[in-house]
């Protein structure tokens, strides 16, 4: 069955429930006070957000036939992973599927259709009759520190209930996630060791504290700037690429409508008006990359003379569709003629975006809107 085109604004919810999401776990990656909460809260996230139908984790282990085990999972008809059996062995008919792939490759595969995939035979019947239609499973592989060996080996798992749900910028976007959720779960590690004699999570002495503590801060400020940089990038660029693509097609009518204005008995007026909408959005949408380009021009480090009210401004361009679906509205009172601040951009405006998305989640529970 041949999928219909999106529309303009069927892409642009879409991109405003990943920025939603993206920003959901951000946050997650700094509050979760253990490994486990940090696995299911980024699961029940992703579903909510409404792209997937089921979103789980796996582990790998080391038994014979090298399983890989659901370690956390959200999501509809959660029986399919106690029905199915997953592998990361090759030699495995169960190995040979997206998440054993994705393990063996250190590299995301997905499947666009399940009804019809050759690899995806051993668990087409289960996944059909729970309605999924396409999945992907991005590798969470790290070694660990100081003597390299691998201390995080799985994959995060998502299935669509439509088919060709996950095309190349969707991948980048998963896969910058997936990073950034690998840095947050061996900082966690990072920060307890455990004595497994006394089946207890301790610190050992005082050297070893400081280790940990070092390890720690190291892990926390790569998982910033791979939150930052990495999947915030990724975003971008999806969301750069996504728009350029409507954008294109406006130009492209209203170029066509301007040429058909020289035809016999047009209608100048309506056509004149038609014409300034398709331009303005056009522009719009030029407007909207040009802020997104912004952020991510400079390196995360580097320090710049900026305009507060003008990163402002930005970053109410990128939550406006956010704004609108929530129904709140944004009185600015913004002072004029202030200096500029020397300050790294992505991460002023990182804050600013925070806050706005902080309001924005408080004002939900307020029910009595004029």
């Amino acid at each position: 069955m041949q999928e219909q085109p999106k529309t303009h604004d069927e892409i642009l919810n879409r991109l405003n429930r990943r920025l939603r999401t993206l920003y959901q776990c951000n946050s997650m990656f700094f509050q979760a006070e253990s490994e486990q909460q940090l696995l299911q809260s980024i699961c029940e996230i992703l579903v909510a957000g409404g792209d997937l139908r089921l979103a789980w984790i796996g582990y790998c282990e080391h038994d014979a036939e090298k399983t890989i085990r659901p370690v956390a999972q959200a999501g509809y008809d959660l029986d399919y992973l106690e029905q199915v059996k997953i592998s990361w062995g090759e030699e495995m008919e169960t190995g040979h599927g997206p998440a054993g792939i994705a393990v063996r490759t250190g590299k995301a595969y997905w499947v666009d259709d399940i009804r019809t995939d050759p690899r995806f035979s051993p668990w087409r019947a289960a996944a059909l009759a729970r309605g999924y239609g396409s999945c992907i499973a991005v590798p969470l592989i790290a070694s660990g520190k100081p003597r390299g060996s691998v201390d995080l080996r799985g994959t995060l798992n998502l299935y669509s209930a439509e088919c060709n749900a996950f095309d190349e910028s969707t991948v980048e976007y998963y896969a910058g996630l997936a990073t950034s959720m690998t840095y947050a779960v061996m900082a966690l590690r990072g920060h307890l060791a455990e004595d497994l004699t006394s089946g207890v999570m301790a610190l050992r002495t005082s050297e070893e504290r400081k280790r940990a503590q070092d390890a720690l801060q190291a892990a926390q400020a790569e998982l910033a700037r791979a939150t930052s940089f990495t999947a915030m990038g990724q975003m971008a660029a999806s969301i750069a690429h996504e728009i350029n693509q409507p954008l294109a097609a406006i130009v492209a009518n209203g170029n066509a409508a301007l040429r058909w204005l020289a035809n016999r008995m047009p209608d100048l007026d309506e056509a004149r008006a038609a014409l300034k909408r398709i331009v303005n959005d056009g522009h719009r949408a030029s407007e909207v990359i040009a802020s997104i380009r912004a952020m991510f021009k400079k390196d995360i480090q580097e320090k710049a003379s900026l305009d507060v009210n003008q990163l402002i401004r930005e970053v109410l361009v990128l939550v406006h569709a956010e704004l609108q679906s929530q129904r709140v509205s944004v009185l600015t009172e913004l002072m004029e003629d202030l200096p500029h601040v020397l300050a790294d951009r992505v991460q002023l405006q990182q804050v600013i975006m925070n806050l706005t998305m902080n309001a924005v989640e408080a004002m939900g529970s307020i029910t009595n809107r004029a």
